[in-house]
């Protein structure tokens, strides 16, 4: 019953037409924020199909925020010696 309650969470929840006001923009991002953690967490590490569902859809949607993100430092300033990029200067870049 829990699983199919979050499921349609996520249906709602993840509905554009709840963005439409730009009044109600505010709270839209908080629910949906708080939406995101109360699926995500549980379900981390589920071996169900569920599970590897609700997991996959998390990590697109972390790695679609993560890209929206824009850079705050320049890429020389991150940089690892040797010309090396990799997530911890992706994530330098973006000021986390």
């Amino acid at each position: 019953m829990m699983k199919r309650t979050i499921a349609i969470l996520i249906a709602c929840i993840s509905s554009p037409a709840w963005a439409v006001d730009p009044a109600t923009l505010p709270m839209v991002v908080q629910m949906q924020k708080a939406a995101n953690a109360a699926t995500c967490e549980p379900y981390k590490g589920d071996t169900s199909p569920l599970g590897k569902a609700v997991n996959k859809q998390c990590r697109n949607r972390a790695k679609a925020e993560f890209e929206d993100m824009q850079d705050e430092k320049p890429l020389r300033d991150c940089i690892k010696p040797g010309n090396v990029i990799d997530d911890d200067v992706r994530k330098c870049m973006k000021g986390i």
